[in-house]
């Protein structure tokens, strides 16, 4: 780098060459020109030479590269301690005894020792009994096999051996500086072209789409939960992986009464739903409320930890527009569902407009444009007329002079719901029409055009380096069956309207990614004018209630498809239970259901 002394040298010994005749001498004007501008070089190009070391990732070890990495809020995972359990016997069980917490237990060659995590009481009769341990020193020298533990290092009274029945497991190394470095380049230069902003003001920039949701390699989720049996687990349900490192357990994360891992709790990252084991009982007594953060890659991600693929945004759109399309192609029948899980066509993998799946053997037939909307509702292949099956009309049956032998079916999951995933017929294969005849689709095709409006709007925009996937969102629509006290002083028809537009409401704002509470379903009805009192409608309500086949009733909060119910949100008593909404999955209103009661009937059967 050189420096303001060195550029104006070199200035000076240019223009004495150029021009030999120009004043340069330091106090001329010329000369107070040439320093400025050698001192303006110098500071750029000492920002430069700083701004490439700073980026340089490579260059980075230790503290500094830790400080580095934070700038992307990463940090490096800690060495791990192994976990597992040891069992204590005695030859006598007449009295009880106490094995305290923190007793110590070591390997024959005395090389690890662990200590236990709680306090172990064997009653009279118990000969022997396991506790928790966690090793001492944190990393993979933890990890013993069966039956090594055998020297007690703490005295106890009675205990005249113990052991190990299960191998340890969990102990790490901390990340090295190359494992960090790989991981930082794997993440960020995958991660940082496109920010969640900018995707969303893409989405919403669209007239017709109604949320947006931006899913990339990781979601940080947040939620209160409560000590029980020493142990907590998570409400997440659409988690493929969970983070090992990342989260926040305490009281009071805001305020900062945070607890520290691997001394008051540990993180079971590898169960799925994730959960906090105690080991403080003083910090963390049963019934503790307290707060939980943490990291996971959610099932509406095309990302994957078992694949180490990073770099995927996947942006839910929700919303629809319609735009006819028109599509001749030739019927093959080469691609067929299959009962095998690991087979691309699978049925698990594709869903009907009725949420059911697709069955085995049936035939494949892609088309261009999608997510679908609708289909010809007949249409004519060599002469025969093939109709879309409905509830009416089961596929595979005949009617009418209609062979009812084609469905709609779209690939689901995270890969589906795109312009370019998987879409298209689903026909019948006893029914089908013969290989190679013309399939001509020129009226009644629809699709939504959001998804592909707004793909097309990221690649304008979208940065090298990152795969953006923009989807047409899933929506779940709601049926809500209630017991209403009206205000006889408002009009019922009025008051039942006004029902509709609060649910209505409410369920818009809660969006992609929520949380369903059946109180605050009942909180908005009550907060209605011309609504005295409302509960749910639950199975005491109904004559010839039957909790094994709840979507014959209508009962508490239900899915609607087609007006039709699918899926029932119920107890076995029928009480609403809490609903949980995916990253891709938005709720929606469908309809109520509602009966008019009075003071003295309000809790009475129907």
């Amino acid at each position: 780098m050189a420096s303001q002394a060195d550029i104006s040298t070199q200035i000076v010994q240019a223009l004495a060459a150029s021009e030999p005749d120009l004043d340069t001498s330091v106090g001329s004007v010329t000369r107070k020109i040439i320093d400025a501008v050698a001192s303006a070089i110098s500071d750029v190009s000492l920002d430069n030479q700083m701004l490439t070391y700073q980026y340089d990732v490579d260059s980075k070890t230790g503290a500094d590269l830790d400080t580095f990495v934070q700038l992307f809020g990463m940090s490096r995972f800690p060495a791990a301690r192994a976990t597992g359990t040891v069992t204590f016997t005695r030859p006598t069980a007449t009295d009880v005894i106490s094995i305290p917490i923190s007793t110590q237990v070591a390997t024959g060659d005395l090389s690890v020792t662990v200590q236990t995590l709680s306090t172990l009481i064997m009653g009279v009769g118990d000969l022997s009994d396991s506790v928790p341990v966690q090793a001492v020193v944190a990393g993979p020298d933890g990890n013993v096999a069966s039956g090594t533990l055998t020297q007690l290092q703490t005295a106890v009274s009675e205990i005249t051996s113990v052991t190990n029945l299960n191998a340890l497991t969990g102990g790490t190394n901390q990340e090295t500086d190359d494992q960090l470095r790989a991981r930082w380049k794997a993440t960020v230069f995958k991660s940082m072209a496109g920010t969640e902003q900018m995707f969303l003001g893409i989405a919403l920039n669209d007239p017709d789409c109604q949320a947006a949701n931006v899913v990339g390699a990781s979601t940080r989720r947040r939620e209160q939960l409560q000590i029980a049996s020493g142990s907590a687990t998570s409400t997440v349900s659409d988690a493929q992986f969970i983070y090992p490192s990342g989260q926040i357990v305490g009281k009071d994360i805001d305020n900062g009464d945070v607890a520290a891992p691997g001394l008051q709790y540990t993180w079971n990252s590898a169960a799925n739903p994730p959960q906090v084991v105690v080991i403080d009982t003083t910090y963390f007594p049963n019934g503790t409320l307290f707060d939980l953060s943490f990291l996971y890659m959610d099932d509406a991600s095309r990302n994957s930890s078992a694949s180490n693929i990073y770099n995927r945004v996947d942006l839910w759109c929700a919303g629809s527009r319609a735009v006819d399309a028109a599509q001749t192609l030739a019927f093959e029948n080469t691609t067929v569902f299959s009962s095998t899980p690991s087979n691309n066509f699978y049925t698990g993998k594709f869903v009907r407009p009725d949420g059911t799946s697709p069955a085995a053997a049936n035939i494949f037939l892609p088309l261009a444009f999608g997510p679908i909307i609708t289909v010809p509702a007949t249409m004519v292949v060599n002469s025969v007329t093939y109709g879309l099956a409905t509830a009416a009309h089961a596929l595979g049956t005949t009617s009418g002079g209609v062979t009812y032998a084609y469905q709609i079916v779209h690939r689901q999951g995270a890969f589906g719901w795109s312009p370019y995933s998987d879409f298209g017929l689903e026909w019948n294969a006893g029914t089908a029409p013969p290989n190679g005849a013309s399939v001509v689709m020129s009226t009644g095709y629809t699709y939504n055009q959001i998804p592909t409006s707004v793909q097309n709007a990221i690649e304008q925009w979208r940065l090298a380096g990152i795969d953006v996937l923009a989807h047409q969102g899933l929506t779940v629509q709601l049926q809500f069956s209630l017991q209403i006290i009206y205000d006889p002083s408002v009009s019922q028809t009025v008051t039942q309207a006004a029902i509709g537009n609060a649910l209505q409401a409410y369920l818009a704002q809660l969006g992609f990614n929520s949380r369903l509470y059946p109180s605050s379903v009942i909180q908005v009805v009550e907060n209605t004018p011309g609504v005295t009192a409302c509960r749910f409608t639950i199975g005491t309500d109904i004559g010839g209630w039957n909790p094994a086949t709840p979507n014959a009733f209508n009962v508490g909060i239900q899915q609607l498809v087609a007006g039709v119910i699918t899926q029932s949100y119920v107890d076995s008593t029928g009480e609403p239970t809490d609903i949980e909404f995916g990253d891709d999955t938005i709720p929606t209103f469908g309809a109520t259901v509602l009966t008019t009661k009075a003071a003295n009937t309000f809790g009475s059967f129907s």
